[in-house]
């Protein structure tokens, strides 16, 4: 069993906001199966799915 850290089941994209979930082999991919995030326009980014950094103070 993989350890899935402390992050919720599924959490917004740090880069483009898109939701993003794990995987079957517990990479982060995007909704839409996108592992590529995506800029305003709909172009590819030159980043990929990753959750959102959730402080609590």
């Amino acid at each position: 069993m993989t350890a899935t850290g402390c992050w919720p089941r599924v959490s917004r994209c740090r880069w483009c906001t898109r939701p993003v979930l794990r995987d079957n082999l517990g990479a982060w991919i995007h909704l839409d199966l996108a592992y590529v995030c995506r800029d305003v326009s709909g172009g590819l980014a030159p980043t990929t799915a990753e959750p959102e950094v959730n402080r609590r103070g």
